[in-house]
């Protein structure tokens, strides 16, 4: 699974924000099951919409944080990484009206040290300490799968976007309108916490986006003063395998992509290891360093492997068999596709 190397994501993280180099940790993830489960917004019950899933083996359609952190396995290249990421899948809509899956072939999963605590008068986070690791126990959600509007204002909607991989200039906040050689979907999650809950009755409530700066950099707001690592997705899919392109749709319905969202449940097993990432594997040798303290085990790229989840998903057909009538959950499509 060909990712990004750190190197070139500190490069476009840089650029986002002149003259703020982000120390970032990357985490590889190979797929792990596509299924209608969402253990934050739904949880007991199949969720409305198919999701694509990585991370540790636990997830399921009910899932509590110290459950990730006990899975046999991980999907991903940091063994001590039991944390879940989940996506919609995505699915091409035929000429003939029929769903097809897109082959969701991994993630990067990065945390990066962009934001900075609330202090009243602070400006920037020039000079500030480290974030602090997203919590023990975490669980957020970004994006909104009923949007099919776009508001450049929201900084929540500014943060899902879509890259036609190998075409300049493609990233959008909408889907492509044509066949890309490779699709990432990207979901940048609020870096600024409110310091109590690891949870909020809308799983977004606890967290917020910086007050000072842009959704992905910034001063936190007094509501929520505790900075954290900004954590942030990129989802790839097989898309350029499509034959006779007509459009992509979202699995909840949506040809647009503004609905595009993101889930994390935090699963990491070692705490403070994931809050010594920063001080010791953003150095030149990366998580590679020997004091790099996620450096645990057989670590490193290309090291990230499929396994088998503890817990049956349930039982439909979700196109892993072929092409399908309607989309899983009986979604119709709403909106249009957007015409850049």
């Amino acid at each position: 699974m060909a990712l990004r190397s750190v190197a070139l994501a500190a490069a476009i993280f840089s650029a986002l924000s002149p003259g703020a180099l982000a120390q970032l940790v990357t985490v590889n993830c190979a797929p792990l099951t596509i299924q209608r489960g969402d253990p934050i917004v739904f949880p007991g019950v199949i969720s409305p919409h198919v999701h694509a899933v990585v991370g540790g083996t636990a997830f399921a359609l009910e899932e509590s944080n110290d459950r990730a952190k006990a899975a046999n396995a991980t999907t991903c290249d940091k063994i001590l990484d039991n944390s879940n990421y989940w996506q919609p899948q995505l699915y091409h809509q035929r000429t003939d009206g029929k769903f097809e899956m897109v082959e969701m072939q991994g993630i990067a999963a990065y945390y990066i040290d962009r934001a900075c605590d609330y202090v009243d008068g602070r400006k920037n986070c020039d000079n500030t300490p480290h974030a602090k690791a997203p919590p023990a126990g975490l669980r957020m959600v970004v994006g909104n799968p009923f949007l099919r509007t776009y508001d450049h204002s929201n900084p929540e909607q500014r943060a899902i976007s879509h890259v036609c991989l190998a075409q300049v200039g493609s990233e959008t906040p909408y889907l492509p309108t044509t066949k890309c050689d490779r699709l990432r979907a990207e979901t940048f999650f609020p870096s600024c916490w409110d310091g109590v809950r690891l949870d909020s009755p809308d799983h977004k409530s606890h967290m917020a986006f910086p007050a000072i700066g842009d959704y992905n950099t910034g001063v936190c707001p007094k509501s929520h003063p505790v900075a954290i690592l900004s954590v942030f997705f990129e989802f790839f899919y097989g898309t350029g395998a499509i034959e006779n392109f007509n459009r992509w749709v979202w699995a909840m319905g949506d040809p647009t992509g503004y609905g595009l969202h993101g889930d994390f449940l935090n699963g990491w097993t070692d705490q403070a290891a994931l809050e010594r990432a920063m001080d010791t594997c953003t150095g030149p040798q990366g998580v590679e360093a020997a004091a790099c303290s996620l450096n645990v085990g057989p670590n490193g790229p290309g090291r990230s492997s499929r396994q088998e989840v503890e817990v049956a998903p349930p039982k439909e057909d979700v196109g892993l068999n072929g092409p399908l009538e309607k989309l899983p959950g009986n979604n119709p499509v709403t909106g249009q596709s957007i015409r850049g």
